[in-house]
């Protein structure tokens, strides 16, 4: 779900502009995506670290019991997985939602179409005969082409040749073209963030739930909870979002995070 004109841009919150009390009277439910929400973008998506004390904020909710806690990421599960290796492991949404890894380690997936598959492997082997394999991310439903720490020629180059493959194919395949910071991704349409978000709030009908994202895949998340939870863009300045609110990173979002842990604590008594 794409961000349109009559959107605007979310007001800064704060704990005063949004209280957390509803937190503090029983189970929550709280959904973070990962890259450019809990970490900064980096040139090497490997060395995408978490921003300084998210991930013991992160281990400190997961000790909660009234807190259930989710990663609803672009990313596969089982990277994100290593990437953050939490203490305590949490429930991981990956693919935007077609993977999905239990904290016991319980892993599944949702398999894409033939015709989808074929479209993606071709994207992948236009990027690859023109040099640009290094800038190809496979994943279990989608094909992401990077170019951040391009020059501006090779970057505009990816894109036209990812562009060109999927107006070719992948448009009668039922894939969707978004484009992110730093690349551009294909992936299935069929399943998003949104249905990640809403299979977390159908098993714990009952948690005040919560939704942080920063790009146009989370606005599906964003768009579920409209009217039933509490919804954050993170961003250095905020943009046109169906988020309630924005957060600047790191320094709203390590108070927010620290507001619902207080909560939270608050519930358990």
């Amino acid at each position: 779900m794409l961000v349109n004109a009559m959107l605007v841009a979310p007001p800064r919150w704060n704990a005063s502009t949004e209280s957390l009390s509803q937190v503090s009277r029983g189970p929550s439910l709280l959904m973070l995506d990962y890259d450019g929400t809990l970490a900064p973008f980096h040139q090497d998506r490997m060395q995408a670290w978490p921003w300084p004390g998210i991930a013991e904020r992160l281990d400190r909710l997961a000790t909660i019991p009234t807190v259930h806690l989710a990663l609803v990421t672009g990313r596969s599960a089982r990277e994100l997985a290593s990437l953050l290796p939490l203490p305590r492991a949490v429930e991981i949404w990956g693919s935007h939602g077609r993977e999905h890894l239990t904290p016991d380690g319980v892993y599944t997936s949702a398999t894409l179409a033939p015709a989808q598959q074929a479209a993606l492997d071709q994207m992948e082997k236009a990027l690859k005969e023109a040099g640009f394999a290094a800038q190809a991310e496979r994943k279990v439903a989608s094909l992401a082409a990077h170019w951040r720490g391009l020059t501006a020629d090779a970057a505009e180059t990816v894109e036209r040749i990812v562009r060109d493959a999927f107006r070719a194919s992948g448009d009668r395949s039922g894939l969707q073209l978004l484009v992110f910071d730093g690349g551009v991704e294909v992936r299935s349409d069929s399943i998003t963030k949104g249905h990640a978000a809403l299979h977390m709030m159908t098993r714990y009908p009952t948690a005040t739930p919560a939704y942080v994202g920063d790009d146009m895949t989370d606005e599906d998340a964003f768009a579920v909870l409209r009217g039933r939870g509490l919804t954050l863009l993170v961003r250095p300045e905020p943009r046109p979002s169906q988020a309630i609110y924005w957060l600047k990173p790191p320094e709203d979002l390590l108070a927010f995070l620290d507001g619902w842990t207080r909560a939270a604590e608050r519930a358990v008594g």
